[in-house]
């Protein structure tokens, strides 16, 4: 089982986009990846409502923008979109998941976004949802201590923007620690160690190299996902270990980075989306999928071979007796 939480869901959606977002999967598939998300990226510009005030001092171009922007509108777009691809790819042994990554440069500005995108009555919810701070002001936005009914504790991942130096805030051992230590991921996007323009990986190594100085005491809750945009900039399992041995993590850190900590991202947000109070889920397993069994008409279910709704009563069976795999 191999993981890449984070392939960029294009901006402009068109056919030569979309084309290349599924030669991005077919890659995927070649290199044995079987979890792959698919990221929306929100910038503060595409969910912040100003207020009048606010807008007496903006520009007419930029309330233009503002005015012809439809989040609504485009998340329907990227849910549409996700429904055709994960149809192409569902024989493929491919599995794919929703993600989100909201861009936060001052709290303030968020309003009711996360209310929003974790709201259980909405249509399409996102199985991931990840922050990407802009400034010292929008990590503290993971810091903040509301409870247990805290917005950040719906965040499931923590990324940075590795093409470019951090915007004038540097990482600190305590702040970095405690986000670990609430059971959020803190993620490496490893795809622009690729790209020589602007010099990208030697911000790449740069920035990663803070990420995993600050996180010393919780490495083994980071993970690493491509963010690639491209296909050359995809790697295979062998490649990535490569890297993680080049920015100075011991071998027993990758199989966690790799696979165990991307399951549990996954696992968590999904039982977010398909549970009651991540407790109780119901229906199919959150993970993974059984194929002989489902064949059979039974699937596995937190460890238990049940029977699936469309299964006819008058030809029930007894259960196979089969021996799962832990």
């Amino acid at each position: 089982m191999q993981c890449d939480l984070n392939i960029p869901f294009p901006k402009d959606v068109n056919k030569e986009s979309l084309n290349k977002l599924e030669l991005i999967l077919h890659t995927l598939i070649e290199l044995n990846y079987t979890h792959v998300a698919i990221n929306k990226q929100l910038s503060p510009k595409m969910y912040y409502i100003p207020s009048k005030k606010q807008k007496q001092q903006m520009s007419q171009k930029e309330i233009q923008d503002l005015e012809e922007f439809d989040l609504k509108s485009d998340l329907e777009t990227y849910f549409k979109q996700f429904e055709l691809l994960e149809e192409k790819f569902k024989h493929k042994q491919l599995k794919l998941f929703t993600r989100v990554t909201v861009e936060i440069d001052d709290p303030n500005q968020l309003g009711s976004i996360f209310i929003n995108l974790n709201s259980p009555s909405a249509k399409n919810r996102f199985d991931l949802v990840a922050i990407l701070p802009l400034s010292e002001k929008g990590l503290s936005f993971l810091t903040n201590n509301n409870g247990s009914g805290s917005n950040s504790t719906n965040v499931d991942i923590v990324t940075f923007d590795y093409n470019n130096y951090f915007n004038g805030f540097h990482l600190k051992h305590k702040t970095m620690n405690g986000i670990t230590r609430r059971g959020i991921k803190v993620e490496i996007l490893y795809s622009s160690i690729f790209n020589t323009m602007n010099q990208s990986n030697l911000k790449f190594i740069n920035n990663s190299k803070q990420v995993i100085r600050c996180c010393r005491k919780g490495i083994k809750t980071c993970i690493i996902s491509s963010g690639a945009s491209q296909n050359v900039h995809v790697r295979g399992k062998i490649a990535i270990e490569s890297i993680l041995d080049f920015l100075g993590l011991k071998a027993d850190v990758y199989s966690r980075m790799l696979k165990e900590n991307p399951i549990s991202s996954l696992l968590n947000g999904r039982l977010r989306v398909k549970s009651y109070q991540q407790t109780i889920a119901t229906g199919f397993d959150v993970m993974m999928k059984d194929s002989e069994l489902e064949q059979k008409g039974y699937e596995v279910v937190n460890g238990f071979v049940v029977a699936t709704n469309n299964i006819n009563k008058d030809t029930e069976q007894e259960p196979p007796n089969k021996k799962l795999k832990k």
